[in-house]
């Protein structure tokens, strides 16, 4: 991100122990389940909302169990297979192609953002969005990048280039849930990204840790369509705490290799270690301020 850096004269916010391997964990079992909020804390269950469900009943199902031990035997395997996040090789070394583009002064910055459309528009869009309203109409990409600044161009091209890994082929388990979780993942990217602006850290950081938690959900909803499980039928309170716990799982497995920044690289090595609600990573804490509103904002009572 050193161009970007430098254009704009700030510094990128390094968070501690990036980078370092960490063993694999284990993972939860139903004898010792993990910690979470409460179900009614945050409104409608995320996993209900997703799965368009009814509310939750008490008692472990079993086809709830079966899910349970198809994601447990993922979690236990060295490595998480391509195919459970399969665009995300291509994907994220492209968004770091894009961030660590060195010495581009705003016009050549403007041209290379103009070769792809849908980023300029994006970028277009922000900038003569409603918190720069009393700035007038935007003209042209070099006044909307400068408009924008660091943080915000950081995220207007974080939000083109990651949507694909929201995505999935048509008629599987992924698919049905895909539309929703990008939807999540966008309003948990805003609402994270201003919990950490509030609490003194990189609102980019923050922003990264609310646009790609979900793909924790992605992966294990691939890791079910792949083990047969084509939906999960009734939701039970527990069934839902175990595969959140999962999910936060099976994003720090899938994202600890994405050295996107130094702090959302630590956050994707403490979700391997730490339940998100017993976190105390300054992502994690950003992350849980932004789940209420986010889901208040998607599901209002």
């Amino acid at each position: 991100m050193g161009w970007l850096s430098r254009l704009f004269g700030g510094q990128p916010q390094a968070g501690p122990g990036a980078g370092a391997p960490v063993p694999a964990p284990a993972a939860p079992t139903l004898a010792d389940p993990p910690a979470a909020p409460p179900v009614a804390a945050l409104g409608t269950p995320l996993l209900c909302w997703l799965l368009d469900a009814p509310p939750p009943q008490p008692g472990l199902t079993s086809v709830e169990r079966q899910a349970l031990d198809a994601i447990d035997q993922v979690l236990a395997l060295p490595a998480l297979p391509a195919e459970l996040l399969p665009r995300a090789a291509n994907v994220v070394p492209q968004l770091l192609a894009l961030l660590r583009q060195q010495d581009l002064p705003v016009p050549a910055l403007a041209e290379r953002i103009g070769r792809e459309p849908v980023l300029a528009a994006e970028v277009l869009r922000q900038a003569g969005g409603a918190f720069f309203a009393h700035l007038g109409p935007v003209s042209d990409l070099q006044q909307a990048i400068q408009r924008l600044g660091t943080e915000g161009l950081q995220m207007a091209i974080a939000r083109v280039v990651l949507r694909p890994l929201y995505q999935a082929r048509p008629g599987t388990l992924p698919a049905v849930t895909a539309p929703r979780l990008w939807e999540h993942a966008d309003a948990l990217s805003r609402h994270a990204s201003e919990a950490a602006r509030a609490a003194g850290a990189s609102a980019f950081d923050g922003y990264l840790a609310g646009l790609l938690h979900d793909t924790g959900w992605t992966v294990l909803f691939h890791a079910l369509q792949r083990a047969g499980l084509n939906h999960l039928g009734p939701i039970s309170h527990e069934g839902i705490e175990a595969l959140d716990a999962r999910a936060h799982l099976l994003f720090g497995r899938a994202a600890v290799s994405w050295h996107i920044t130094p702090a959302f690289s630590a956050f994707a090595a403490d979700a391997q270690r730490v339940a998100l609600d017993r976190s105390q990573h300054p992502l994690a804490i950003a992350l849980r301020a932004a789940q209420r509103p986010c889901m208040a904002e998607l599901a209002p009572v």
